[in-house]
């Protein structure tokens, strides 16, 4: 927004970044800036940067060669609508959301018709790259710090390039060659793969997102909710009806994405077994046992949560399959009942 653009303005122009990581793990540098000669070490920041508010609409301006769009997902169609019309063909944008569906929301909502737009706009429409992000990043509270994220948690980014809709596919433009050398010298464990690794990784990452997000928003807990106890846990200690309820829920909800991938992927099919999607939901869980999810996070706070296009996304996927969805359909349902309670007045 235009008030949020002048805050920045008047605090300098400079977004933070501090990296609690670092503490514990010294050799490891947050971000590189060879051309300035500084180490990356944290706390880092970045001046100078101008701040722009862009126009409802639109407005031409100066056209963008490299856009990384980082909107939570129910936001982004609207972003990408403010400055469509200042991209083209010698565009890249970069694509970091959870759940999924969006480029093909993108591509539905501004590009329909690949066979209508081949010779008359084919000129306007950008190189897209989709990437996945397991760093921990936590915005500070501080108002003093409005533009200071801590990086919390150390992980991986994963980056690849969408094949275009346009028959025969164009070559790719400078700029997403430089964007993908650009992303790849972040010292963020950043890896370039093919679209197809990535969309296998998107896939478990969104079966982890549907079941243990929902899940934690809904009853206020931690992810460390939907783990197994620890193996040297005292079995005494352990409240066996919880973990079978748990376990029983784990396993529909795992078999049900499976069903769905089964017919919507079926090259995949082998890879994403019920066992293989609960193995990695449950790996997940136990990883960020203290984590509170996103959308536990939005719920809290009283924000839309992202779950349209998570297990809307694979309510709806299912429902173009054939496939039947009680499980995500609930999740669903009861996640938007939540978000639309802290909007009522309580009597």
């Amino acid at each position: 927004t235009q008030a949020a653009a002048d805050r920045f303005v008047r605090g300098g122009n400079s977004i933070g970044v501090a990296n609690e990581w670092i503490k514990t793990h010294p050799t490891r540098k947050l971000f590189l800036a060879s051309d300035s000669g500084a180490t990356g070490i944290a706390p880092w920041k970045a001046a100078g940067v101008q701040a722009e508010a862009p126009s409802a609409g639109g407005s031409r301006g100066s056209m963008i060669t490299r856009l990384i769009l980082t909107t939570k997902a129910q936001d982004t169609l609207h972003a990408y609508w403010t400055v469509k019309e200042r991209l083209d063909s010698q565009s890249t944008v970069v694509l970091l959301q959870n759940g999924m569906g969006m480029y093909e929301a993108i591509q539905r909502e501004f590009y329909p018709s690949p066979q209508q737009y081949q010779k008359e706009t084919a000129s306007d429409i950008p190189t897209f790259i989709v990437g996945t992000n397991s760093h921990g990043c936590l915005r500070s509270q501080d108002e003093a710090e409005e533009f200071v994220t801590y990086h919390t948690a150390f992980g991986s980014c994963q980056f690849a390039v969408r094949a275009s809709l346009l028959n025969p596919p164009p070559a790719l433009p400078e700029s997403a060659l430089d964007t993908l050398t650009a992303l790849s010298s972040l010292a963020l464990d950043v890896s370039i793969t093919n679209w197809s690794d990535l969309h296998h990784r998107l896939l478990l990452k969104l079966a982890a997102n549907a079941t243990i997000n929902p899940v934690t928003a809904l009853t206020d807990c931690r992810n460390g909710y939907l783990a197994p106890p620890p193996p040297d846990c005292d079995p005494q200690c352990v409240d066996q009806d919880y973990y079978k309820s748990m376990h029983s829920y784990l396993s529909s909800a795992c078999a049900e994405i499976s069903a769905i991938y089964a017919r919507a992927h079926p090259h995949l099919h082998n890879e994403l077994t019920a066992r293989a999607i609960e193995d990695y939901v449950t790996h997940i869980a136990q990883t960020t046992a203290r984590n509170r999810s996103s959308m536990l996070q939005d719920v809290a706070s009283g924000r839309q949560t992202e779950v349209e296009w998570i297990n809307g996304y694979l309510v709806r996927l299912g429902q173009q399959h054939g496939v039947p969805t009680p499980v995500n359909t609930l999740l669903y349902t009861l996640v938007k009942l939540k978000e639309a309670s802290s909007h009522h007045t309580r009597y």
